[in-house]
């Protein structure tokens, strides 16, 4: 049998082919790699940059949501009324006369807000705060003074029983004491003088009642 021998031009030529789809598939296995590489590093750059966004963005920082309380009345029963008004300078005569308090022959100003009831009613903190002091004074009977939160101070008079104590911190809405009678009006059989201050300067009540910190300040 004759034997077959390739040619002397064949064998170079099968080597370069095979050299030359090994080149090509390794061009092509780097394009994809690198091609993988640049995804991989635009999803981290834009991830990196979404979450620089939301760190750096004002609209994302959190709410002090302490300045959104709204101020509440003293007191939570719809029997309670008021039986006198703040003595505002500015009103008319004929309301001027409405807010002043008759005692031992004398007319004084009202300083606060008279509640009244014909029935024993709890009184409540307006706000956050801490108890600052309590006593009881000769004419407006037991008090307690609490200051609240960006400096309000709330005064409660003619109280009943009280439920806390000196250095208390309290919450708003928490029943710090009951009303008791009063020296000063004989309208109803129980009371409760409410003033409020704002940096130790007398305030009217009615201006602060239903608004959050943010709208007074």
């Amino acid at each position: 049998m004759k034997k077959r021998k390739l040619k002397g031009y064949v064998l170079p030529a099968i080597y370069f082919v095979v050299l030359g789809v090994m080149i090509v598939s390794i061009t092509f296995l780097s394009q994809s790699l690198l091609e993988k590489q640049k995804m991989n590093d635009e999803d981290y750059n834009y991830s990196k940059s979404v979450f620089e966004e939301s760190e750096n963005d004002p609209t994302n920082t959190e709410v002090d949501t302490t300045t959104e309380i709204k101020i509440v009345r003293p007191y939570t029963s719809d029997k309670v009324t008021v039986t006198k008004e703040f003595y505002n300078k500015d009103e008319s005569t004929e309301n001027q006369e409405k807010a002043l308090i008759f005692y031992e022959n004398t007319y004084m100003p009202n300083t606060g807000i008279l509640y009244g009831s014909d029935e024993k009613f709890d009184v409540i903190a307006i706000l956050n705060g801490t108890v600052k002091e309590i006593k009881e004074d000769e004419i407006l009977g037991q008090m307690i003074t609490i200051e609240c939160d960006n400096k309000i101070t709330a005064v409660y008079y003619t109280l009943g029983e009280i439920k806390v104590n000196e250095g208390d911190q309290i919450t708003q809405n928490q029943v710090i004491a009951t009303s008791g009678t009063s020296n000063i009006d004989s309208s109803k059989a129980e009371s409760l003088l409410f003033e409020t201050y704002i940096d130790g300067v007398l305030t009217n009540p009615n201006n602060l009642f239903d608004k959050s910190i943010s709208e007074i300040n």
